[in-house]
């Protein structure tokens, strides 16, 4: 069975981001069909 996620955060009018990926699951376990890399990059934004 295939699963898409997509996780989201929002703050209105100043900024947004946004995760999607698939993942396949079987009876051995699951792993990704997108291949994102989920190191979290954090850069200043003025907006904030």
């Amino acid at each position: 069975m295939v699963f898409s996620i997509e996780l989201g955060i929002y703050l209105t009018g100043k900024i947004g981001l946004r995760m999607e990926d698939s993942v396949v699951v079987t009876e051995d376990g699951w792993r990704h069909l997108t291949g994102l890399n989920y190191d979290l990059i954090v850069k200043a934004c003025k907006a904030l």
